[in-house]
């Protein structure tokens, strides 16, 4: 699994609604095929976390694809992580 924590870096008077409507709506999709066993923003508005099960390579080539990184309105990290649930 991997455990990647987005960072906002722009203001909302940047960033396009849109961008957010797609991010939610690919996630949603990857929820549904088990790519993503969880995720959301945190509470204060200042990004969120992501939990992907799947390979590394799978996971960096979501992430890169992913609206709100391909419109640089996050930064992101991302570390293996062996999760216990």
């Amino acid at each position: 699994m991997w455990l990647v924590q987005l960072g906002i870096k722009k203001s909302m008077d940047q960033i396009d609604p849109s961008w957010f409507e797609q991010h939610n709506n690919r996630n949603q999709q990857l929820r549904e095929k088990g790519v993503i066993a969880a995720n959301g923003p945190f509470a204060d508005g200042s990004g969120g976390c992501i939990v992907y099960n799947c390979s590394k390579e799978e996971f960096v080539s979501i992430i890169e694809s992913d609206p709100l990184v391909v419109n640089g309105v996050v930064d992101y990290e991302y570390k293996e992580w062996n999760a216990a649930f």
